[in-house]
């Protein structure tokens, strides 16, 4: 009875303090309004950048080529870094949502950019909320393989034959076409892995002849196996089924952000200009590749 008591005296107390938290809040909340997307961040002194998980080099747990280059992008604007890592969602679509435009309940609001958001036409027009700009690189799908099994590569052809196995990270890109590619003619030799690192770790260890993933996750991983890397060769191979071109890569920001985009877009272009942005590449075995 007594805590009941106590209780009951407090709540308007509580209820009076929150009335004042709150209403200071709306009254920050309103001053962070007037100002506009560059300011308001240079007012905040710190950039916070949504990145992916599982997405080696690129970004993992916060760690990778996507986050060196934010951390080079916010000193060449005087900020600090606040990294974001979040795990994809069922659709791109989601993504932007959570991450640029809207904001999610659990994550919070958005953050100022998303690294390593596809620069295409079509999703461009897609997603008319959000503002994609300054690409920086490009991915496109890849196949390392080992040369002494497989002197050359001109076709997938070879992976229809017995005992020809070749590895992908299970449920993306090249593990969906390799499964149904041609007749399904690939599927018996297909080898499904959680991560491309994965697959080519197996393919090192003699388990496969090849992996096939984006050229960055392939060059990354054979650069784990420093005295196994020459045996492995890491090439494009033409497909119908594969984009011919690769896709490029930048960043993505709420639609209003505009002054904010045009401020990294010349930062983007400092460090493509110095070298900065290739020796961050290279710092993971990665060759860098213009846009």
């Amino acid at each position: 009875m007594k805590n009941s008591f106590n209780t009951m005296c407090k709540l308007p107390l509580i209820k009076w303090f929150g009335a004042v938290a709150l209403g200071f809040s709306f009254q920050l909340g309103a001053a962070a309004q007037e100002l506009s997307d560059w300011p308001k961040v240079q007012a905040s002194g710190v950039l916070t950048v949504a990145v992916y998980n599982y997405l080696a080099p690129y970004s993992h747990e916060g760690k990778g080529i996507d986050v060196d280059i934010a951390k080079a992008l916010a000193a060449k604007l005087g900020l600090g870094l606040r990294v974001r890592a979040f795990t994809e969602d069922e659709e791109f679509s989601d993504d932007i949502r959570n991450m640029v435009t809207r904001g999610h309940y659990l994550a919070g609001a958005p953050a100022d950019i998303l690294m390593h958001a596809p620069v295409d036409a079509y999703i461009m027009q897609k997603e008319d909320q959000a503002l994609f700009f300054s690409p920086y690189t490009r991915d496109d799908i890849f196949v390392a393989r080992n040369i002494k099994k497989l002197p050359t590569l001109d076709s997938l052809k070879p992976f229809s034959e017995t005992g020809n196995k070749i590895g992908a990270e299970a449920a993306a890109l090249p593990s969906i076409m390799l499964a149904g590619a041609d007749g399904a003619a690939y599927a018996n030799n297909l080898v499904n892995f959680k991560t491309p690192k994965e697959a080519v770790d197996a393919m090192v260890n003699g388990e496969l002849v090849a992996v096939m993933a984006t050229r960055a996750e392939l060059e990354w991983a054979l650069h784990q196996h420093p005295d196994k890397k020459a045996d492995y060769f890491v090439a494009k191979v033409p497909h119908n089924a594969l984009p011919p071109k690769g896709w490029a890569v930048g960043m993505a920001t709420k639609k209003s952000n505009k002054e904010l985009a045009e401020k990294l877009t010349v930062a983007m272009n400092e460090l493509k200009e110095s070298g900065e942005l290739e020796k961050i590449f290279s710092n993971y075995g990665v060759k860098y590749m213009r846009p």
